[in-house]
């Protein structure tokens, strides 16, 4: 007898789409049955006249990172939360790595932080230097599952910068050692060039944070990566990309057969520059990289269709209203008075990325259902080396699922969501596609909208890489 049988599911994988019964046992999919076999089980869900899709992945997000002098109220169980409303039932952080502590304390420390999730999770290593101490400590985290690294080619005012000298090594050793390096690239030389044009010239508007980070500030640093990324052999992956100008340099890269590999976010995809002439709301959609123009969007949707961009994440960064207001100062007339410096960056996403997904790119005809599961659950998983126990429902897998009316149409509203804040750039958006239920290996955590889980019932998700995908480019579907 079966723990539980999904029955009469449209079963929505990247290979195609299959009428089946879905059979679960111990936390894991047992067999794919046919439809009506009558099998034995526990539990039965019926899920006729609804999609059943792999439970999404999200290697991108930050909770409780301190940038700009605040750290977010958000804690890791309220981000679960949001994951399983969301239909994500993986997570991923990266160590909150200060200068001069040892990566492998900050992994440890992550991981003590997360066990309160009620989704699964897993952890980037943050890397801000690379000396001979760091360097050595990479064998032993990837022991510990914790193959994949991230660096920020910015941010050198808050401490976190690694240079291209750290670039250099860390992308030395992903030659003799199976890990993804992953990059958030703006050039930090252009960044403080434009931004201490900006303040000279007093220009510090809402639109004038988007003009002191330009494309050129990310293209520029986006060709040095993959630059020193090929000619060093590391595979490479490039985080929240925003425009053309950057796919066309990974393509070429991709073409030669280098493992170059490129994430991009939702609100890239579908919110654009235009809220930051808001003088009273601008704010709020500050996040860096800063949002673009619509014709960037069509260009990531594009990149998206030709499998230049293999994987999406949120990149959440969820500030409330008076975390992003704190120290802003007010006129007398009590309009604030515009400072992009005193506003700290990010914006919320993890629990709005399916229905932006599903209405933007599948309702839109802009993407198909099934490679909205590549770029949201397998791509990931494969990715970040956690296929095929995540990321597909083939037997073997963690029965990790979203049961999904792909046709309700319904408002997205602030007050409906699980992040705490007091806004969304979402906020009226008129959605096509609604989680009906989402279920971790197995366990219904979220019911029509009703959350059935527990805290700390997710797991550490320990991980190795596919040395096909790091070592040449794998053309994900």
């Amino acid at each position: 007898m079966y723990d539980l049988i999904v029955k009469d599911a449209l079963l929505v994988l990247t290979e195609g789409t299959f009428h089946t019964d879905i059979a679960v046992d111990k936390g894991s999919v047992a067999a794919l049955l046919t439809p009506g076999s009558a099998a034995p089980a526990r539990r039965i869900i019926d899920a006729r006249h609804h999609k059943v899709l792999p439970g999404l992945i999200d290697a991108h997000m930050h909770v409780q990172a301190p940038f700009q002098g605040i750290t977010g109220r958000l804690s890791f169980y309220q981000q679960s939360l949001c994951a399983a409303f969301g239909g994500v039932t993986t997570l991923f952080d990266f160590t909150n790595t200060r200068r001069q502590q040892s990566v492998l304390q900050a992994l440890h420390e992550r991981r003590e932080e997360m066990a309160e999730c009620a989704v699964d999770y897993a952890v980037h290593g943050k890397f801000i230097e690379a000396s001979a101490r760091h360097c050595a400590e990479i064998p032993a985290l990837i022991r510990a599952g914790c193959p994949t690294f991230k660096l920020f080619m910015t941010y050198s005012r808050e401490g976190v910068m690694a240079n291209d000298a750290t670039l250099v090594r860390i992308f030395t050793l992903a030659r003799q050692h199976p890990i993804l390096p992953m990059v958030h690239a703006e050039s930090d030389a252009l960044v403080e060039h434009f931004y201490q044009h900006k303040v000279a010239a007093g220009q510090l508007t809402w639109r004038d944070f988007a003009e002191h980070k330009p494309k050129l500030c990310e293209s520029e640093a986006f060709q040095r990566a993959v630059s020193l990324a090929t000619g060093l052999g590391s595979p490479l992956l490039i985080v929240h990309t925003t425009h053309g100008e950057c796919l066309d340099i990974a393509a070429r890269a991709q073409r030669r057969g280098f493992p170059i590999y490129v994430e991009t976010c939702p609100h890239y995809l579908t919110r654009f520059d235009d809220l930051y002439q808001d003088p009273a709301n601008g704010h709020l959609a500050i996040c860096s990289p800063p949002l673009r123009r619509p014709e960037d969007a069509a260009a990531l949707w594009q990149g998206i269709k030709q499998r230049v961009i293999s994987v999406t994440g949120s990149d959440d960064c969820a500030f409330s209203r008076e975390e992003k207001e704190r120290q802003l100062q007010r006129d007398a007339r009590g309009n604030f008075i515009q400072d992009f410096r005193l506003v700290v960056n990010g914006v919320a996403g993890m629990e709005t990325r399916l229905p932006i997904l599903l209405t933007e790119g599948v309702a839109a005809g802009r993407i198909t259902l099934n490679q909205l599961v590549a770029i949201t659950s397998t791509n990931v998983a494969r990715l970040m080396g956690c296929y095929p126990r995540k990321g597909t429902l083939l037997p073997g897998s963690d029965a990790d699922m979203v049961i999904l009316d792909d046709s309700e149409r319904w408002t997205l509203r602030q007050q409906d969501l699980h992040n705490g804040c007091d806004y969304s750039l979402y906020e009226g958006f008129q959605a096509t596609g609604r989680v009906i239920a989402t279920l971790l290996r197995g366990e219904t955590i979220v019911h029509r909208g009703q959350f059935l889980g527990n805290r700390g019932q997710g797991q550490y998700l320990h991980r190795s890489l596919d040395t096909e995908i790091i070592r040449h480019f794998y053309p994900f579907a």
